[in-house]
């Protein structure tokens, strides 16, 4: 069954999503072939479940326990995220370490990224302390390739997401790193 704090959040974001339709479509269309709406949509979806699904099989352990960092604390694992991407861009750049640091912004952005996704399908479904990582996986999936189609506002929310997931990551190896 449901909960009603579910049920409460799908309805709050289906009407913030609905709201968006309108800027959505006021948009411009970039200049040169396009991909439809439904393609960019199942690739989305098969390539954020593929990913996520390989990082929930690996290590579950892990995707909780980052995943309750950022539940514990948001800001905290935003701000390392963006100090942990700007740090890996201006190494790249000054020391010429791509052959590093590409890889590392990759991993930092991928396995962060399922593990933020991971969390967002948690908070909206409740399942936090119940550890179901792939109902939470499949509601996040689904959520952030919803609002990942609205331009501009997908952007920023995949953005936010991404610095939270690799912030949760660098705060996870701090954490074990110490102790």
């Amino acid at each position: 069954m449901v909960s009603r704090r579910a049920l409460r959040t799908v309805g709050t974001a289906s009407a913030a999503l609905t709201a968006l339709v309108g800027t959505a479509v006021a948009q411009q269309p970039p200049a040169g072939p396009q991909l439809s709406l439904v393609t960019r949509l199942g690739i989305g979806l098969v390539v954020n479940l593929v990913v996520g699904a390989i990082v929930v099989a690996a290590v579950p352990d892990y995707v909780r326990s980052t995943a309750d960092r950022i539940h514990d604390d948001p800001g905290g694992s935003f701000g390392w995220g963006l100090l942990a991407f700007i740090g890996l861009i201006v190494a790249s750049v000054l020391i010429v370490t791509v052959i590093v640091t590409i890889p590392l912004l990759l991993i930092l952005g991928l396995v962060g990224g399922s593990i933020a996704t991971v969390a967002v399908g948690q908070f909206a479904v409740d399942v936090r302390r119940d550890g179901d990582l792939w109902k939470a996986l499949g509601v996040g999936v689904v959520a952030l390739v919803l609002v990942g189609l609205v331009p501009i506002v997908g952007g920023v929310v995949n953005f936010v997401v991404g610095m939270l997931g690799g912030g949760a990551m660098v705060n996870e190896f701090r954490a074990n790193r110490s102790g």
